[in-house]
């Protein structure tokens, strides 16, 4: 038999789901505490205790001036982390014909916030033993070719907020500066691609693929990484061109890469 603390702490998270539905119905103009009380059929001290707790959370936020509720950061934080399984599901026999055809490492994240999370990771028959970055890691946007490549080509100003933000945090990898990113960046615009040989990591080379949606909005990036003496030029090309092709395949949209000048 069910205990009566039981049902009402399911009670209780259905009535705060509840209130959070009310308040998404009306987030772009916002929610007055009584609206979403008498919407969900609670008292408005109840409701008013509950938004209070879900606010303390960051899952709804109150204007100090309007005293109306909006959804929260941290319902996108959650959002986005759901995303994710979606973004890996994805491109998971992308990255595994990668891995299969060019024998390489290869890596798949996405942008959170102003880092970059790795989401998925496939070997090929050549792996690299430098620990690049595992499934689960952040790092600060910028920091690594598919990081570099979720960033490069977005407007300017985007672009430089993030290198501010990030910027105090850069010196921790190999003493990298915003100036050193911004400089990568600009040479990676002209290919469409990003390559770093051993900048990141001493004795690899790795090229970071930007993937854009039908928005031409970069959702995704696909990094490839092997020992630099397996990576010469025309290698890199041809690996650009071949995360191109199969992520064309899979209806998901990559830019065009430049040939190499």
């Amino acid at each position: 038999m069910r205990s009566s603390g039981s049902r009402t702490g399911a009670q209780s998270i259905q009535r705060a789901v509840s209130l959070l539905r009310a308040v998404a119905r009306h987030s772009g103009q916002g929610a007055a505490v009584s609206q979403v009380a008498r919407e969900v059929g609670l008292h408005v001290s109840t409701a008013h205790r509950m938004l209070s707790v879900l606010a303390q959370e960051g899952l709804i936020t109150q204007d100090p001036i309007s005293k109306l509720y909006h959804l929260g950061i941290e319902l996108f934080l959650l959002g986005s982390a759901a995303q994710q399984f979606t973004i890996r599901n994805q491109f998971r026999s992308a990255l595994e014909q990668i891995a299969s055809e060019t024998g390489d490492t290869v890596f798949l994240l996405i942008r959170s916030g102003n880092d970059v999370l790795c989401i998925d990771r496939v070997e090929g028959k050549f792996p690299i033993r430098t620990i690049m970055i595992d499934i689960g890691v952040r790092r600060p946007l910028g920091i690594g070719v598919g990081s570099l490549a979720l960033i490069a080509f977005l407007p300017e100003d985007q672009f430089e907020a993030i290198l501010s933000a990030n910027a105090s945090r850069y010196p921790q990898y190999k003493n990298l500066n915003a100036k050193d990113i911004r400089k990568l960046a600009a040479i990676s615009r002209n290919h469409g691609y990003v390559v770093s040989e051993g900048l990141f990591h001493e004795g690899v080379t790795s090229i970071g693929v930007p993937i854009f949606n039908k928005q031409k909005e970069v959702i995704a990036s696909i990094t490839v990484s092997s020992i630099s003496q397996r990576m010469d030029e025309k290698r890199r090309q041809g690996i650009a061109q071949l995360v191109k092709k199969v992520t064309r395949l899979e209806g998901i949209i990559s830019p065009r890469i430049k040939p190499s000048q």
